[in-house]
């Protein structure tokens, strides 16, 4: 078993064969790619997870709803953020209050991968 938290795979990681991979192992999996700025990475944080139109397009906001979005799954699931090494390159101070947001998400919520490609 591995430790919970979130689990960072580097820039040869192939999305298709990680998701092939934890679908094997019974996941239910959602890939959020990364967006060029803070803004277009939570609209496809909400879009890709289907948050309410509430959403407040902000990192307090985002927990709330990542939050919400695992209290609701039936069973293991996995949230793969793609493409972080751009976002990190464009905004490191966001990518680190994601990447720690997705970490402290893993701890809380045991039948839950996060993972961060840094690709």
């Amino acid at each position: 078993m591995t430790a919970p938290g979130v689990r960072r795979l580097g820039p040869d990681t192939a999305i298709a064969t990680l998701v092939q991979s934890e679908r094997a192992d019974g996941r239910v999996v959602h890939v959020v790619p990364a967006g060029d700025d803070k803004a277009e990475t939570l609209r496809l944080f909400a879009e890709v997870l289907h948050f309410p139109d509430y959403f407040g397009h902000n990192l307090d906001a985002l927990w709330d709803c990542v939050r919400d979005v695992a209290a609701r799954q039936d069973g293991p699931w996995s949230l793969i953020w793609d493409g972080a090494r751009f976002f990190a390159a464009a905004d490191p101070v966001t990518h680190d209050a994601i990447v720690d947001l997705l970490d402290d998400l893993a701890r809380r919520h045991p039948a839950a991968h996060t993972i961060v490609v840094d690709r």
